[in-house]
């Protein structure tokens, strides 16, 4: 499997709009983002078999400000983060 995906971590800036390009460019190469309740952050659906990315999307998470269901609703309006 191509690994393409990764290369969207590399432009991650500490701000909300290069978190929010990150999740566009993993959602364009084909990966499922997802919020997660009982992390209380956003997960891609690899991490199910494969939790090397999950400080990154933790890292994703706290600088979108998402901590909550509610918090990814919102912050999905702002930046539109499921639009592929």
């Amino acid at each position: 499997m191509s690994r393409n995906f990764e290369e969207c971590f590399s432009q991650l800036k500490e701000t909300e709009e290069s978190a929010a390009e990150c999740i566009h460019c993993l959602k364009k190469n084909g990966e499922q983002i997802f919020f997660d309740p009982d992390l209380k952050r956003m997960r891609m659906g690899r991490e199910l078999y494969d939790p090397k990315y999950g400080h990154v999307m933790q890292t994703i998470s706290d600088l979108l400000k998402i901590k909550s269901l509610e918090d990814y609703q919102e912050k999905d309006r702002e930046f539109n983060l499921t639009m592929y």
